[in-house]
């Protein structure tokens, strides 16, 4: 696997739109101070799981005899169940943002996105030392983009009206949906217990 190939991958599964929409959704009532230290604690964390799953990725998909079409079926559920609270706004929102300084949907989203880590385990299972090094570099890339694009928008939310940020959550939380139903498809795929879709 290249440098490029990872990328790709990963800008898709865990790139800035998944991160700029928990960020939206998230640090909606908070403020200025608080959406920065939100912004650099979620990245350093998912900096440290996601390179973790990299190194140790393929010894606990052994130890645990987890196929991968297992790993696409429960990453597909646990993404579009996800989806549906963001489209239906269920859940208790605020109280989320009062007991995790605002962390919530963006931890879910960015070092605990399943689609991601279901990913990164896929990858991390079929790689050799040099294309491990590959992933590694191309996962800090997208991260570090990922941060530049939530401080931009951390200064845009200044001017923009809450109104039109929950628009943009519930699009994308469809567009969720449907990623998660793909997944799911393709894990029963992968399982042998439906023929291939076309």
């Amino acid at each position: 696997m290249t440098f490029v190939e990872a990328f790709s991958i990963l800008i898709a599964v865990v790139g800035p739109p998944k991160i700029l929409l928990a960020f939206v959704s998230d640090t909606e009532h908070v403020d200025a101070r608080r959406r920065w230290r939100v912004a650099l604690t979620t990245t350093a964390i998912a900096l440290a799981t996601g390179l973790f799953v990299i190194v140790a990725g393929r010894l606990l998909i052994q130890v645990f005899h987890i196929s991968g079409g297992a790993l696409m079926l429960a990453s597909g559920v646990i993404l579009f169940v996800h989806a549906l609270d963001l489209v239906l706004d269920r859940g208790n929102h605020h109280a989320h943002v009062d007991r995790t300084g605002g962390t919530h949907e963006l931890a879910t989203a960015y070092y605990a996105n399943p689609v991601a880590v279901a990913y990164l385990f896929l990858m991390a299972d079929a790689s050799t030392l040099p294309s491990s090094l590959s992933l590694a570099g191309a996962y800090v890339a997208v991260i570090g983009l990922d941060l530049v694009a939530i401080l931009v928008l951390g200064i845009l939310l200044r001017y923009v009206k809450t109104t039109y940020t929950w628009v943009l959550v519930r699009v994308l939380g469809v567009l969720l949906a449907a990623l998660g139903v793909d997944l799911i498809i393709t894990g029963l795929e992968q399982l042998h217990i439906i023929g291939s879709v076309d």
